[in-house]
């Protein structure tokens, strides 16, 4: 009768810390460090991206490969979701990853640039210094480089909203800017043809 018992009590305890032992790798998992990279497709076997360009911030490679999986994939032109499908040789592309060892990197999100050979294209973070006006927005960026004006003419697009409009911009917000041109005195001036959130990964 003791030994069954014992067992019992085994398995009782054994059976309320398993919320606590699953809570507590999640959260290994959340706070694993991610970083990101921007450049050129090279080649995609359906499970692993060979990129070429910005791949810098990972032990100093110009070249990076990394793991796909179920990663989710964005078209910044439009904010949504894509299919793995829609990944092309030679295409640019965004990529937040974080670093594993003994193996390659694991993408955690993926944005794909469409085609904007008529335009410069770049990532930036909206400022607290930001004003509001009648149909348009003017803001620093983040960094102090750019003052980005945003119009009614400007093409806005938040994947969790669709359409947006110059005053729907808020400071803290990470943005991809598509540009003509770009003025050459600090900060520059930016007149954007098209701005498009990022997706939050983290």
């Amino acid at each position: 009768m003791k030994k069954w018992t014992l067992v019992f009590v085994c398995l009782l305890f054994f059976l309320l810390h398993i919320p606590h032992l699953t809570a507590k790798a999640a959260n290994v998992t959340l706070e694993m460090e991610t970083d990101e990279t921007v450049g050129i497709i090279e080649d995609y076997d359906g499970d692993y991206l060979f990129i070429m360009g910005e791949a810098l911030t990972y032990g100093g490679l110009d070249d990076l490969v990394i793991q796909v999986g179920d990663t989710p994939i964005y078209n910044l032109l439009t904010g949504l979701p894509v299919y793995a499908g829609s990944i092309k040789i030679g295409m640019e592309v965004r990529i937040a990853y974080h670093i594993q060892a003994n193996s390659y990197p694991q993408a955690v999100a993926i944005w794909l640039y469409p085609g904007h050979e008529d335009a410069a294209v770049f990532s930036t973070i909206v400022s607290d210094n930001i004003y509001y006006g009648f149909d348009y927005t003017v803001f620093l960026s983040a960094d102090g480089r750019y003052r980005i004006n945003l119009t009614a003419d400007t093409y806005i697009y938040f994947p969790c909203l669709g359409i947006a409009a110059p005053e729907d911009i808020v400071p803290g917000q990470e943005l991809f800017v598509w540009v003509d041109t770009i003025t050459a005195s600090s900060p520059a001036l930016v007149f954007p043809k098209k701005v498009v959130s990022i997706c939050p990964f983290r």
